[in-house]
């Protein structure tokens, strides 16, 4: 079987109908080199039926004994998995158009950076039938009202503008990042975490189409963090120590670009 060019991560934890959704528009994707990993966080629900209904050779799933507390270790072992030369990352209450690879490796390839993202149309959770067609109950609204053409470091320090779902990298960036850090020190927002990571390494080019559908308000996301200024604050923490292990020569000139608020915690 030929290697697939993107390998597709999915964490996921009780959530099979949504599961559903997200892992039938991964596998309906105009590009279909793909590999669709899904990490089962420990479900207590039906997710293995679910699972079982679908019978494509490009599906593999990893079903972990318990749950791990948080997505980074399921997305940490799907990228472990992976054998494409692009990750992307796919929550499993998300959803993708059919287009969302072939625009985000187009965008890649124009602009020859290492990383894509994009902008989401919003879908509230608690709207009926999570199994439809996505585009009978999307709510038509963007989850940012403009994004640059180019998001780096300096930007991204500000405001995390980079929506989980919409990213494509480079699997060697992000084991060159280490992927997504665990909350050993405290709560941290992990997506943010390696953007700030990988932003390091170059910019993200931005895919002007929008195909990514965002759930924004689901009661059991993994995004839904109690403390979020703790967080925020430990993220940029965590960005500085490994910034000062890994990079050490360098780090002082990132570092600035934090201000003198986050970078003297």
């Amino acid at each position: 079987m030929q290697d697939p060019s993107v390998s597709i991560v999915i964490p996921t934890f009780n959530r099979a109908e949504k599961l559903k959704r997200a892992v039938s528009s991964a596998l309906s994707q105009t590009h279909r080199q793909v590999e669709i990993l899904v990490v089962d966080d420990g479900s207590t629900d039906n997710t293995r039926d679910v699972l079982s209904q679908f019978h494509d050779s490009r599906l593999l799933v990893e079903y972990l004994s318990e749950n791990s507390g948080g997505p980074s270790t399921p997305r940490n072992i799907g990228v472990g998995m992976s054998r494409g030369k692009w990750i992307a990352f796919l929550d499993s209450d998300d959803w993708w158009e059919p287009n969302h690879l072939e625009n985000q490796l187009s965008a890649l390839e124009r602009s020859g950076l290492r990383a894509a993202c994009g902008n989401a149309f919003n879908y509230p959770a608690l709207r009926p039938k999570p199994d439809v067609s996505p585009n009978e109950h999307s709510l038509m609204e963007v989850h940012h009202e403009v994004l640059p053409v180019q998001i780096d470091l300096s930007l991204l320090i500000q405001a995390n503008l980079i929506i989980t779902s919409s990213v494509v990298m480079l699997r060697e960036d992000v084991l060159r990042a280490e992927g997504f850090p665990l909350p050993i020190n405290g709560q941290v927002f992990e997506d943010y975490a390696l953007w700030l990571r990988a932003a390091t390494f170059g910019n993200f080019v931005v895919c002007d189409e929008i195909c990514v559908h965002y759930q924004t308000d689901s009661p059991d996301s993994y995004g839904a963090h109690q403390g979020h200024e703790d967080a925020q604050r430990n993220t940029f923490f965590e960005l500085q120590n490994w910034l000062r292990r890994v990079t050490p020569d360098t780090s002082l000139g990132v570092l600035s670009d934090l201000g003198d608020d986050e970078a003297d915690f």
